[in-house]
């Protein structure tokens, strides 16, 4: 027979163990499609607006390389250009583990990175640019953790060119929980972006102050500042300032979800397909 000692023990274990799942960063794809319909068949009149977050967001961040133009010229001559570029590398060794030792993967500054990489949505990707009754407006992609409802963000996007914009929230209850709102038209209002240091307390959160100095820094050799020129791989775009309009076509929703599903809102205007997977 269980004692109650023995019985409380096990309470307690199970407690820690839950608790020890809860606290555990896991890392979520996010993919999702914007899209408008051709042929509008709807009467109705749209007269509410769309209740804009009023509170820091997240936005997407696209890493830029650049390249001093000095370095190309300036360097000894007895070097290459690129031994000369990396000369101040030094490689740190790291320290062996054992097999039962858990290696950390996760790397926050890898999150809300914008990219147009689509894998759950891809054939849906194809079958909506194919369609002739529907015009693609938009695909994005990123990694990011998932936050309980009093601490996630709303990662916030938006197309001045193609008049579109969202914000969109992951937390956690019980469940996976969606809060997508969606809109045609454009936001006047200024958001304020809070990308950076969400990103850095995260890494605070994962990093062991100990571990500080073994991070790998990569001190590229450029002479002076001078010009820089970007490196890209695509064209360069140049977005339209326009005027706020009113945000009378828009889908609000606030959802439960499970890992790897795949959602369809739609408004008689426009719909938006959203799937979320844990790496």
């Amino acid at each position: 027979m269980i004692s109650c000692k023995q019985l409380f023990a096990l309470f307690l274990i199970l407690v820690l163990d839950i608790n020890a799942k809860e606290n555990i960063i896991d890392e979520y794809k996010v993919e999702i499609i914007v899209f408008k319909f051709k042929n509008i068949e709807t009467n109705e009149n749209f007269v509410d607006e769309l209740n804009l977050p009023n509170r820091n967001v997240i936005n997407l961040v696209e890493p830029k390389l650049f390249l001093n133009k000095d370095a190309l010229s300036n360097f000894p001559k007895n070097n290459s250009f690129f031994s000369n570029l990396l000369r101040n590398i030094n490689p740190v060794k790291n320290q062996q583990t054992s097999s039962n030792d858990e290696i950390k993967t996760i790397n926050p500054k890898n999150w809300y990175r914008e990219s147009s990489e689509i894998d759950k949505l891809s054939k849906l990707y194809k079958n909506i640019k194919l369609n002739n009754q529907l015009i693609y407006l938009d695909s994005k992609s990123w990694i990011q953790s998932i936050d309980d409802e009093n601490k996630s963000k709303y990662v916030f996007l938006e197309n001045h060119d193609k008049e579109f914009g969202f914000f969109l929230k992951l937390y956690k209850k019980r469940f996976l929980h969606l809060d997508l709102k969606a809109y045609l038209g454009i936001n006047g209002e200024q958001k304020i972006e809070s990308t950076q240091n969400y990103i850095k307390n995260y890494e605070s959160i994962i990093n062991n102050p100990g571990e500080a100095d073994q991070e790998l820094e990569i001190d590229i050799y450029l002479p002076k500042k001078f010009e820089s020129i970007e490196i890209s791989n695509k064209a360069y775009e140049k977005t339209q300032n326009k005027e706020a309009t009113i945000l009378n076509k828009f889908i609000d929703i606030d959802k439960r979800i499970f890992n790897e599903e795949i959602h369809l809102f739609d408004h008689p205007y426009f719909g938006v397909i959203v799937s979320v997977s844990k790496i």
